[in-house]
C-alpha cells in the first residue's frame, strides 16, 4: 500500500513539474498545488476499520487551505473553520457549492452555508460525501477527511488551495486534481 502510494505521489509530482513563480495576481495558489501532495496519507488500518469502506488516501485538513471539489460539472469548496472542543469533537466548516448550468444557457444554482461535524462524520455536499475525524498534529491541523468508497463519490475529484474564504477561490481556474477511482477499485 504504501509503495502505491509513494509511486502515485511521484507521478503526482511529476506531473506538476517546476512550479512557475507566481503572478502578482495569483499569488496565493502559487505553491499550493504542490502542497496537495505532502496532505495526502495512506489511511490507517484503525480508521479503515472504524469508517468502514474508505479510499486508499485521505486528505490532511489544514488552516488556511480550502478544499475544492469536483464531480460531474458541480463545483463546490470547503473551508475548516475551527475545530470545536465537544463531545465527540466537531468540526465547523464553511461551504460553497456551485451546480452546472442548465442546457447551457441557465446557471447553476448556487448554495452556501455554515454546517458542524462531528468526529467520524459525514460532510454531505451535492451529491457527494466526506468523512471527517479529527486528528492532528498541532493547532493549525484541522483533521483529515476520507472519501468513502461509494457510488455517490463516483467521478468526485478534488484539490487543495490556499486561501482564507472561499469566496477568492475559483475552482474552474484550479490546475492540479486528484481524481478518485471508480468504487471497488483500488487506489485513486
Amino acid at each position: 500500500m504504501r509503495a502505491r502510494l509513494r509511486v502515485a505521489a511521484a507521478l503526482l509530482l511529476a506531473a506538476l513539474g517546476p512550479v512557475p513563480s507566481p503572478t502578482p495576481g495569483r499569488a496565493a495558489t502559487g505553491h499550493a498545488d504542490v502542497r496537495l501532495v505532502r496532505l495526502l496519507d495512506e489511511v490507517p488500518d484503525s480508521d479503515r476499520t472504524r469508517l468502514g469502506a474508505v479510499k486508499d488516501i485521505r486528505l490532511r485538513l489544514v488552516t488556511g487551505n480550502v478544499v475544492v471539489l469536483k464531480q460531474r460539472g458541480d463545483f463546490a469548496t470547503i473551508f475548516p473553520i475551527e475545530r470545536v472542543a465537544s463531545q465527540p469533537e466537531s468540526l465547523r466548516y464553511f461551504y460553497y457549492l456551485e451546480r452546472a448550468a442548465t442546457f447551457w444557457i441557465f446557471p447553476g444554482t448556487k448554495e452556501k452555508g455554515i454546517r458542524t461535524v462531528g468526529d467520524g462524520g459525514a460532510i454531505a455536499v451535492n451529491s457527494c460525501r466526506l468523512l471527517w475525524r479529527a486528528g492532528g498534529r498541532g493547532e493549525s491541523d484541522a483533521g483529515w477527511f476520507y472519501f468513502p468508497d461509494a457510488p455517490e463519490n463516483e467521478g468526485l475529484a478534488f484539490s487543495v488551495v490556499s486561501g482564507s474564504t472561499v469566496g477568492v477561490t475559483d475552482p474552474r481556474n484550479t490546475k492540479y486534481w486528484v481524481e478518485l477511482g471508480a468504487p471497488g477499485v483500488s487506489g485513486f
